[in-house]
């Protein structure tokens, strides 16, 4: 599946993921099929979850027909294993561990990483090849990004 529309990079995209090539829109939509899916994996897409998704993207710089999409997703239906088999992960970017990073910060947007959610992040990267000590890390990584950006809001709503 591709299509001749494409996701441009922008400053945000090269900054956070190291992102600098465009992306085929069809494949971002499966990529973002299988994050909806891990997210929703406790029966619930949570509306805080889902918005965390929207936010980013938006951010990224993607045109609302892409927003568009990602709403319209039935993330219900999604077999995680099938869908990443249709993935393509030939990019300079290490697009698996990009994965499971979003997914796991979609799944703990609504203030909960629920057991089911942690499974299918887990069974993700087991599907992907990515080792244990990644996923450590990577869950190291965000708890520092969670208490920076808490720390810095304090920091700003203080007189000090």
């Amino acid at each position: 599946m591709s299509s001749e529309k494409k996701l441009q990079p922008n400053v945000y995209t090269a900054r956070k993921y190291n992102a600098k090539v465009e992306l085929d829109f069809d494949m971002g939509v499966k990529y973002s099929r299988v994050l909806l899916a891990i997210a929703g994996a406790d029966g619930e897409l949570a509306d805080d979850e889902l918005q965390w998704y929207i936010d980013e993207v938006t951010l990224m710089g993607s045109p609302q027909e892409y927003i568009d999409a990602i709403r319209n997703i039935d993330w219900k239906n999604v077999d995680i294993k099938e869908e990443l088999s249709g993935v393509v992960f030939d990019f300079p970017l290490n697009v698996k561990r990009s994965l499971l990073y979003q997914a796991i910060k979609m799944s703990r947007a609504d203030g909960v990483f629920h057991e089911k959610e942690k499974a299918a992040v887990a069974g993700t990267a087991e599907v992907l090849g990515v080792e244990k000590n990644v996923m450590e890390s990577l869950k190291c990584v965000i708890e520092m990004e969670d208490s920076a950006e808490q720390l810095l809001r304090l920091i700003l709503s203080c007189d000090i």
